[in-house]
């Protein structure tokens, strides 16, 4: 745990694609799980990618149970149709799939968390002064855990606990906010969640100013004008935008 710094600026950080580099890890959850749930769905790595484009997917227990639900009624064909919208006519099957899929998940997850490797170093975030730095991640909290360990470090977190922390939900994200009493906030994430997120909490809170930060492969697709864009962390990290104090 690291105690708050005596500065009103918060970098908040997502973990996987941010902080781990996941090597896969859950890519390998995702299809083992399918298998063995629906062996005769075809699925790709390119499958999991698009639906980390579509609203409200960030979360894998969801993004397993929509997939084996467009499968049932024939629709996973349509997934380059429906960026913006995502399934609100399945939600009531994704609901009732979801305990079971996550189950698997974390199953599977036990062979495949030797893939993860760090990103960035303990001492590269700690040079960074006069930023509180904070987690706001996807994953449950015993997942985080095993997300210090690759790390090596531990941070103060918000985990996808209760609904309201659920990416794109902005209560996360707000929640770090009000516990810093921070008014400049930067959010790190690769995911269209991770942007809505930042967005619905600027929409909410616009007395507060939000930046939201698109890295990893997904960085030119999800990043809107007014983000900032980078290949990684330590490349955002490296630039200077966080040279503090600002003007």
């Amino acid at each position: 745990m690291v105690l708050a710094k005596n500065t009103e600026y918060l970098l908040v950080l997502d973990v996987d694609g941010v902080l781990i580099d996941s090597g896969g890890s859950f890519e390998n959850c995702v299809a083992m799980t399918l298998k063995e749930m629906v062996p005769e769905l075809e699925w790709s790595n390119e499958l999991f990618w698009k639906f980390k484009q579509i609203p409200g997917f960030n979360n894998d227990f969801r993004l397993t149970a929509a997939a084996i639900a467009l499968f049932e009624t024939g629709e996973i064909d349509l997934l380059d149709d429906t960026n913006n919208t995502g399934f609100p006519h399945m939600e009531g099957r994704i609901k009732e799939l979801a305990p079971l899929c996550g189950e698997r998940l974390q199953f599977f997850y036990q062979s495949y968390k030797h893939l993860e490797s760090p990103l960035i170093t303990w001492p590269e975030l700690e040079a960074i002064h006069g930023w509180n730095i904070a987690i706001l991640t996807g994953r449950l909290p015993e997942e985080l855990l095993m997300g210090f360990e690759v790390l090596g470090f531990e941070l103060p977190a918000v985990c996808d606990s209760c609904p309201e922390f659920c990416k794109p939900e902005p209560g996360g994200l707000i929640h770090l906010a009000n516990i810093y009493s921070a008014n400049k906030i930067y959010f790190v994430g690769d995911t269209r969640d991770d942007a809505t997120c930042l967005s619905r909490a600027r929409n909410a809170r616009p007395d507060l100013d939000f930046t939201f930060v698109a890295v990893n492969k997904l960085r030119n697709e999800i990043a809107q004008p007014g983000d900032l864009a980078f290949a990684t962390l330590r490349d955002f990290l490296a630039s200077g935008e966080l040279d503090f104090p600002k003007p």
